[in-house]
């Protein structure tokens, strides 16, 4: 070995080892709120990847948690909101120090006991009320009379600033929990008097030594939260369909369920405005990447229509309950002017024939592709025995040639129609269909007959990733 190699290992061996960490970015769920919201001054950097707070998608930053409601309120201005940390970490982690201030979260718990909130001013009859020290704040959601806290001018004027707070204070703050309380202690080396109070959703703080605009700060609790934070045993990811993606029935679901298990069971309900509602449940698949997955269609099996179109939540739940995962979306109803009817055709119950049956779609230029899209997706329940010729997510999942690259199910790359010629492109999970010339001949008169209703298609091509030639071979 030459000397200046061993020179060179010497110095790579001396080197100090380094660790490379990937930082979490902001999830695209949250990103343009997050923007629109000043959210590096409100929230700072974000601490964990997409994670769930009581069923709602959730994410933490250094100066809190941001929660995705949508699937749970009605009102847009309650769609987004911050995490009630402050009352969380008072009853998870007591003796935890409250942002490096020298008191802990069971004395924010202490001065928010009721005895020392503060009787309602003379003449009070609801809302707020300025006085001599503050402004006065009762304990209420709606401010109805009630005793509260006096929040000092400082920080009253500072969580009334529409430009940082832009859905006012009750909503991005919440509620005042104790007094204000002004303590000693050391921050960058020296002393300091710090002036502090807790709301339901951030600590605020107040040091005259900070540069004039950052006098008046969030705490960073949400740093303070992941003491004792730890992802959920078990959780969801809704990916289809979208939040607030319009959605005629048969409902489309496919969602991983991290820390589920193939073979178990979880319940999926859409809930309408209107209170209307109904359950199916799915049992869990093997995902590809860890966990279960719940995937097929959600059917609408109750007497007479479903309701008209408005808002629905889709909600997942364990088999022992626990809510996992919610989606807004928007039903469109039977008689919606949106909607177009297209035909499907399955494979009949006691023969190989294949039999047209009629569904509903969200209506688009692309009538073609929604209709092979909706075959893809196999037979709704209310068509009870009807069956498919096309790979089902589950024979692609256990498929000999599956490959790491593989999606959980056959989807449509493309659909292109020229003089009367259709091109249907397929993915590459078309091919675990697993041969056999009675089932090839199935999938390609479903394929042909659903295309063949169309007046602009009198031929029918059928591609597997671009590939015309070999495919759908017996």
């Amino acid at each position: 070995m030459t000397p200046w190699l061993v020179a060179l290992l010497l110095v790579a061996l001396l080197l100090p080892a380094t660790t490379t960490h990937a930082t979490p970015g902001v999830n695209e769920r949250f990103q343009e709120y997050y923007t629109q919201h000043q959210g590096m001054r409100i929230l700072g950097y974000p601490l964990t990847d997409l994670t769930y707070a009581d069923g709602h998608p959730a994410q933490y930053f250094e100066k809190g948690r941001l929660e995705d409601h949508r699937g749970a309120v009605v009102d847009p201005t309650w769609a987004f909101m911050y995490g009630r940390l402050t009352v969380e970490l008072m009853e998870r982690d007591p003796d935890g120090p409250v942002n490096a201030m020298g008191i802990t979260y069971a004395a924010l718990a202490h001065a928010a006991q009721p005895r020392w909130q503060q009787a309602p001013p003379a003449g009070f009859t609801g809302g707020t009320m300025p006085i001599s020290t503050g402004m006065f704040v009762p304990y209420d959601a709606q401010l109805q009379p009630a005793p509260g806290h006096v929040v000092p001018m400082r920080f009253w004027n500072y969580i009334n600033r529409a430009d940082l707070f832009p859905g006012g204070w009750l909503h991005d703050i919440g509620l005042p929990l104790t007094a204000a309380t002004t303590v000693e202690t050391y921050k960058n080396g020296e002393l300091r008097e710090i002036t502090y109070q807790a709301f339901e959703r951030i600590v605020l703080t107040y040091d005259p030594q900070n540069p004039a605009a950052w006098q008046v700060e969030r705490g960073n609790i949400g740093q303070d939260a992941l003491r004792t934070w730890s992802p959920p045993a078990v959780s969801a990811a809704i990916e289809l369909p979208q939040p607030d993606a319009p959605v005629t029935l048969p409902l489309h679901l496919q969602a991983t369920i991290w820390g589920g298990q193939p073979g178990e069971q979880v319940t999926a309900t859409l809930r309408w405005q209107d209170g209307t509602h109904f359950s199916q449940s799915f049992t869990l698949l093997r995902g590809k990447l860890g966990g279960g997955l719940a995937i097929g269609n959600l059917s609408w099996l109750s007497p007479g229509d479903p309701p008209p179109t408005q808002p629905a939540t889709l909600e997942l739940r364990s088999a022992g309950g626990n809510i996992l995962a919610r989606q807004p979306v928007r039903v469109l109803g039977p008689d919606d002017p949106n909607t177009a009817e297209v035909t499907i055709y399955w494979l009949h119950p006691s023969n190989e024939e294949v039999v047209p049956h009629t569904q509903r779609v969200v209506k688009t230029p692309a009538i073609g592709t929604a209709a092979l899209n909706e075959l893809l997706w196999g037979p709704p329940r209310t068509q009870i025995g009807f069956r498919t010729a096309l790979p089902t997510p589950e024979e692609v999942l256990n498929y000999p040639g599956n490959r790491p690259d593989w999606g959980p199910r056959v989807t449509l790359r493309s659909l292109t129609i020229e003089d009367g010629v259709a091109t249907a492109d397929f993915s590459q999970e078309m091919r675990a269909y697993g041969g056999g010339s009675l089932r090839v001949r199935m999938i390609r008169q479903q394929i042909t007959q659903t295309l063949l209703q169309f007046p602009t298609v009198d031929t029918v091509i059928i591609a597997v990733e671009g590939e015309t030639e070999g495919v759908l071979q017996p």
